[in-house]
C-alpha cells in the first residue's frame, strides 16, 4: 500500500515536523557560526567555546536523530533545556561585562530552535511556556551589560521576535497534531466497529445455520416421532435421529458458509481493509489464490485477521511502527495469514484473563473452524499474529522467514 494512498496520520505527522525542525534547526546553526566567531573575542574560551560545542552537538543529534525517526523526543528535550541552561550561565561566559557591551550574544539567531524544538518534543501547555519564557530570558539578558546592555526598545524588539515566531510554531505544531488526532481517532473507531459489525454478522449466520438445521432436521424427527405407532415406524424414527445429530455436528455442510470459495476472496477482502488504514500496512499475498476453501473457515480467519489488525493499530503505537499483513498459500495443504508489526510489543502471559481480544476475537475464532493462530510479543520487540489453517487437521507452525 503506497503512502500517497493514506490520510497523513499522528505518527507521520511528527515525523515530517521532526524533520523539517532538525533540517531548518541545523541550517540556523550553521548560520550563526560566523557570528560566533565575530564575537569569539568577547568570550571566554572554555565557556564560549563549551557552550557552543555543546550546543551545535545537540543540534545535529537532533537533525541525525529525525532522519533516522528515533530518539526525537530526548534529543529536542535535551537541545532545549540546554539552550535554557546556556542563557543562564552566560553572564559567566563573557570575558567581561565592559568587553560585551554593544555585543548581541549569538545565541539569539538559535532561539527560534530552541523554541522549535520544546514544540516539538515537549507537551503543549509545557510548550506553550518555553515559547514566552525563553524569549523572556533573553530580553533580561539583553538588557544586562554581559548581554550587550542593548537599550530597552532594542531588546524588547529582539524578544517579540523570538516571541512571534515561537508563538507560530507552536500553533502550526499543535494545529496540525490536533488534525491528525482526529483522523486516527476516527480510524480507529471505524476499525473496531467494523471489526464488532463482522462479530455480529458471524453471530446471525450462526444462528441462521443452527436454527435451519433444527427446523429442518430436529424438528422433522420429533413430528415423526410423535406419530410413530408401529416397530417399522419407530426405526424410521432413530434412523432420522442419527441423521440429526450427523447434521448437527457437520452443519458446516448445510449452511450458506458450508461451500467453497477461491482463497482470492480473503485475499481481496485484507487488501481492501488495509486500504482502509490510516497508519501504513504493507500488504503482500503468494502462492495460488484460486485455491477453495471453505467459506466459513474464510469468514473466521477474516474476522480475526480484523481484529489482529486493530489491535496493531490501538496498542503497537505509532511514531515509525512498521506493519505488515502477509498470506501465504500452500496449495491443497491449507494457508496462513500473518499480521506483524515492530512496535511496543506486549507480555502474552501478562494479558488478564478478562480481556478478551486475544483469547476470543482471535484464537477461539480461527479454532472454531478447524485452524490455529499463535501470537508472538515480547515488550519493545514488536508482535507476529500467525493465523493457519489445513484441511483436516491444524497444520504445524513454521517459523517466520
Amino acid at each position: 500500500m503506497s503512502a500517497s494512498s493514506v490520510p497523513l496520520s499522528r505518527a507521520q505527522i511528527d515525523l515530517v515536523l521532526s524533520r523539517l525542525q532538525g533540517l531548518f534547526g541545523f541550517a540556523f546553526a550553521l548560520l550563526s557560526i560566523p557570528v560566533l566567531a565575530g564575537s569569539s573575542s568577547t568570550l571566554k574560551p572554555e565557556w564560549g567555546w563549551g557552550i557552543a560545542v555543546v550546543l551545535f552537538g545537540l543540534i545535529a543529534a537532533c537533525f541525525v536523530t529525525s532522519l533516522v525517526g528515533r530518539g526525537i523526543r530526548i534529543s529536542m528535550t535535551l537541545f532545549a533545556g540546554a539552550f535554557v541552561l546556556a542563557l543562564l550561565l552566560w553572564p559567566f561566559a563573557v570575558r567581561s561585562p565592559e568587553a560585551a557591551l554593544g555585543v548581541q550574544p549569538w545565541l539569539w539567531y538559535i532561539v527560534i530552535v530552541a523554541v522549535g524544538a520544546a514544540a516539538n518534543a515537549l507537551p503543549t501547555p509545557w510548550a506553550v511556556v518555553y515559547a514566552i519564557a525563553v524569549p523572556g530570558l533573553f530580553f533580561a539578558l539583553r538588557l544586562l551589560p554581559a548581554g550587550g546592555g542593548a537599550p530597552v526598545l532594542i531588546a524588547l524588539l529582539d524578544t517579540v521576535y523570538s516571541l512571534v515566531l515561537g508563538a507560530f510554531l507552536v500553533i502550526v505544531n499543535t494545529g496540525l497534531r490536533s488534525a491528525a488526532g482526529g483522523v486516527d481517532d476516527a480510524q480507529r473507531t471505524a476499525v473496531r466497529r467494523y471489526a464488532e459489525a463482522a462479530k455480529r454478522h458471524a453471530t446471525e449466520q450462526e444462528r441462521t445455520r443452527v436454527d435451519t438445521v433444527v427446523h429442518d432436521r430436529v424438528l422433522s424427527t420429533l413430528l415423526a416421532a410423535a406419530r410413530a405407532e408401529g416397530p417399522d415406524d419407530r426405526r424410521r424414527v432413530v434412523a432420522m435421529a442419527e441423521q440429526a445429530l450427523v447434521a448437527l455436528q457437520s452443519a458446516d455442510a448445510e449452511s450458506e458458509l458450508g461451500g467453497d470459495r477461491p482463497l482470492g476472496s480473503l485475499v481481496e477482502r485484507l487488501r481492501a481493509l488495509v486500504g482502509t488504514i490510516t497508519a501504513e500496512v504493507s500488504f503482500h499475498a503468494e502462492g495460488d489464490i484460486g485455491q477453495p476453501v471453505p467459506a466459513r473457515v474464510l469468514e473466521g480467519v477474516y474476522s480475526a485477521a480484523v481484529q489482529a489488525v486493530s489491535n496493531s493499530v490501538q496498542h503497537a503505537g505509532e511514531q515509525g511502527v512498521t506493519r505488515s499483513v502477509r498470506v501465504h498459500c500452500w496449495g491443497a495443504s491449507g494457508f496462513s495469514v500473518v499480521i506483524s508489526d515492530d512496535g511496543q510489543g506486549f507480555d502474552a502471559d501478562a494479558v488478564p484473563a478478562d480481556r478478551l481480544g486475544l483469547r476470543v476475537s482471535i484464537r477461539e475464532r480461527v479454532d472454531a473452524v478447524g485452524g490455529s493462530a499463535s501470537v508472538r510479543s515480547t515488550p519493545g520487540g514488536g508482535t507476529v499474529v500467525v493465523l493457519e489453517w489445513a484441511p483436516g487437521a491444524v497444520r504445524a507452525e513454521e517459523p517466520l522467514a
